[in-house]
């Protein structure tokens, strides 16, 4: 998650990814986001993907509803991870799901439906659907995943939900509504 002027995202639509634990704990276990340097990104939130951030937060039935209806506009989707890449020199190594266009569609989906809530507050208005492996990365990180991609073969996972999760009050994030995937993308 990101933080802005201050004020760290405390909510967002999430496609968790658990499955995934196993591949990526040996990063996500010791890495930190700048806004919570003390507790790794593993014991805060499974592997995702993140669809927006900031969303809705508490009880908002009203915002749960229409993620819903967006949701339900969806198939599930069939993701696969085979290719690492690194967020600019120093930066988040993450895994690229496939197929894009679904995931891009999704996303876009649920952001087109929120104006309200303009992905990471404005600041990157067109984000790119990733699984952060480690926040902050190097070269050696960077062959350590790719190496470790290439011997477990690609990653596949299906999907047939988005999930809302919400920091609570120790920074871990809890899951606090669902919205099924149960249509065809359009």
């Amino acid at each position: 998650m990101t933080q802005n002027n201050g004020s760290v995202h405390a909510s967002g639509v999430l496609l968790a990814l658990p499955e995934l634990a196993g591949f990526t704990s040996p990063w996500r276990s010791t890495s930190y986001a700048p806004d919570h340097p003390d507790m790794p990104i593993e014991r805060r939130f499974p592997p995702h993907v993140t669809l927006l951030t900031p969303f809705a937060e508490g009880h908002d039935e009203a915002a749960f509803e229409r993620l819903r209806r967006v949701a339900a506009q969806h198939a599930p989707l069939d993701l696969c991870f085979e290719r690492v890449q690194q967020f600019g020199e120093g930066g988040a190594v993450w895994l690229v799901p496939e197929p894009a266009d679904a995931v891009l569609a999704l996303a876009q989906a649920v952001i087109d439906e929120f104006p309200e809530y303009p992905p990471y507050d404005g600041m990157f208005p067109d984000p790119v659907p990733h699984l952060t492996v480690t926040t902050v990365g190097d070269p050696s990180t960077l062959a350590q995943v790719r190496t470790a991609l290439a011997e477990h073969g690609p990653l596949r996972v299906r999907v047939d939900e988005l999930g809302v999760w919400q920091r609570s009050e120790d920074d871990v994030w809890q899951l606090v509504a669902t919205a099924t995937l149960s249509g065809f993308s359009s």
